[in-house]
């Protein structure tokens, strides 16, 4: 692992600053922490499409995610002057108010590992089931693609489909993940794994 210390200065946009970076240096890893302050915020709310913006002086409180070489999956949480927090799935136009410190952590090795099974190759030997507008698939598959991980997206579109996957997974929320037909769990084990890096980019 190797730590690096990204420093916005005012009027820098938050995520395209970070995508700048890890295409630049060729990077693939995620935030480790975040101070600073930003004067509009720009998020996706969770089972809500359109982009909720904010404008004043907002303290950020967290910063989560990854990066891979220009692609980012980030999730924001930040404070308004009330103290009220906001969090999302984070979009352009978030502006740095007075300056914003990130340290960033990246990885030298691009293999995939996902609880140490075998490595995912260019096959799909991973299969996503997920239900339409349900913002936990929208967010697994979100987060494969940032990771360049390539995957078979299985749409379950009625009973007779659940009761299917369920009868494999023995599970009844969405979305089921399975390896080599393997079921391995939902969003966050995902997550999960790929924070502990055994969920690394494949590079096609």
């Amino acid at each position: 692992m190797q730590p690096h210390s990204l420093k916005l200065s005012p009027d820098s946009d938050l995520i395209i600053s970070i995508k700048e970076f890890s295409f630049t240096n060729n990077l693939y890893g995620y935030v480790s922490g975040v101070v600073g302050n930003l004067s509009k915020a720009c998020i996706q709310c969770p089972g809500n499409q359109n982009v909720s913006k904010f404008q004043g002086n907002l303290e950020i409180v967290s910063l989560n995610g990854h990066f891979n070489n220009g692609d980012v999956h980030l999730h924001l949480s930040f404070a308004d002057e009330g103290c009220k927090v906001f969090g999302g799935h984070l979009e352009e136009g978030s502006i740095v108010k007075k300056g914003t410190d990130i340290l960033l952590v990246s990885f030298e090795n691009k293999t995939i590992d996902i609880s140490k099974k075998h490595l995912i190759d260019n096959q799909s030997r991973l299969k996503v089931y997920i239900l339409k507008n349900c913002p936990w698939s929208k967010r697994s598959t979100r987060l494969l693609d940032s990771l360049s991980i390539t995957y078979e997206a299985i749409l379950i579109e009625n009973d007779l489909d659940y009761k299917k996957v369920n009868s494999l997974s023995n599970h009844d929320t969405f979305p089921q993940i399975f390896l080599d037909d393997v079921f391995i769990g939902g969003y966050d084990e995902l997550s999960k794994q790929a924070k502990l890096d055994y969920l690394n980019s494949f590079k096609n």
